[in-house]
């Protein structure tokens, strides 16, 4: 999904073809301005082996945005502006036919929805080179589709070359089309239902163009490179055999989280009771996207917390910066509390923050290059 939306408050989700013109549809989707646009590679210093593992990564598939569902619109906006990290960008392109027709499929129900009159459907941030897609929560979980749009964030998105031919592949996999979004007959945006190991959807989009990646990169007026995601999950083993059987992620080996190991480890400002450990391992999707997989062990802190209070998913989103010390002080300097930090004995310190109740329930992790 993605920029610029006309405003649309009766959303259609029901399973079954519904023609609207383009000005409705797309506006929802941000296609009628500027919605595909990415950014840079992973930041030096960070996932070096990521980077030159290419194994059997997708050729051509580019990062291109991650979504957020917030019950508070208009407010996690205006929060993430007011901490003076959050950017947007005027809406570009040509103008739409207003008689052209597009097609939706999603949902065999229909969520309800409690959009203002005249408010978007979503609106895009840019935090750093990173795009924030922040959408309405829905007011009810439809039954059968249990935390589809809960709060938080829960797909990612990637640009593939040919939209048709990587969708087919995953629905020849047993992957479920929940959205199929088509202008003029041809797919621009499709979701598959990948949520039944680490509860993350996966978007195609068709390609970005290079005015598009040039203006992602430039928008973002604070000095964080975006990283990827930490994503809870119940079974660490199943997920990556999930991901490996849909030949859509590349793997590095098994990690051990633990705190024991670590240095200036503090919780809510102090020392920790007890250690955290959890079984970590990352993998690349598409050209800059690192998922870490955190399967929560010892420890009810922040992990397992997650996990008990709203199941698997995205917990964060993770950057990179040169001075921690300096960004910190950015946030805590606008009363964003601190909650977790450490000095890992093979790579840069990091620090968590809690954005969660203002931010669409999603953790800021910043990491020292």
């Amino acid at each position: 999904m993605c920029h610029e939306m006309t405003a649309y408050s009766d959303y259609p989700f029901a399973l079954s073809r519904r023609q609207f013109t383009a000005t409705g549809v797309l506006g929802l989707f941000g296609l009628a301005t500027h919605g595909i646009e990415s950014g840079a590679m992973i930041p030096v210093g960070h996932e070096n082996i990521l980077q030159r593992k290419r194994g059997s990564m997708k050729k051509g598939w580019e990062y291109n945005h991650s979504g957020v569902f917030t019950k508070d619109f208009k407010g996690t906006i205006r929060y993430y502006k007011d901490l003076g990290i959050a950017a947007e960008l005027p809406p570009t392109g040509t103008g739409l036919d207003p008689t052209d027709s597009a097609e939706i499929i999603e949902f065999d129900v229909v969520p309800v929805f409690n959009i203002p009159e005249g408010e978007p459907f979503l609106q895009l941030l840019y935090i750093g080179d990173f795009e924030m897609e922040v959408l309405h929560a829905e007011t009810f979980i439809p039954r059968g589709e249990m935390l589809a749009y809960r709060e938080g964030c829960n797909h990612i998105c990637i640009s593939v070359p040919d939209i048709d031919a990587e969708t087919d592949k995953l629905v020849k996999k047993g992957m479920r089309i929940i959205q199929d979004f088509h202008l003029k007959g041809k797919r621009l945006e499709d979701y598959l239902d990948t949520r039944e190991f680490g509860h993350i959807l996966l978007s195609f989009r068709t390609p970005m163009t290079d005015e598009m990646k040039k203006r992602k990169v430039a928008a973002g007026i604070v000095p964080w490179k975006f990283i990827g995601h930490t994503a809870i999950v119940k079974d660490l083993d199943k997920t990556v055999r999930f991901y490996e059987h849909l030949e859509i992620a590349d793997f590095l080996p098994e990690k051990q989280f633990d705190t024991g190991k670590m240095s200036n480890v503090q919780i809510y400002g102090k020392p920790p009771k007890a250690e955290v450990q959890a079984r970590t391992r990352k993998c690349r999707v598409g050209d800059r996207l690192i998922l870490e997989m955190v399967e929560p062990g010892k420890s009810d802190f922040i992990y397992r917390e997650t996990l008990y209070r709203r199941g698997e998913g995205i917990m964060d989103v993770t950057f990179s910066v040169k001075d921690l010390k300096q960004e910190t002080a950015r946030l805590t300097n606008k009363g964003v509390s601190m909650i977790f930090c450490g000095q890992p004995r093979d790579s840069g310190s990091f620090a968590v923050f809690d954005t969660r109740a203002k931010g669409g329930d999603v953790l800021i992790k910043l990491v020292e290059e």
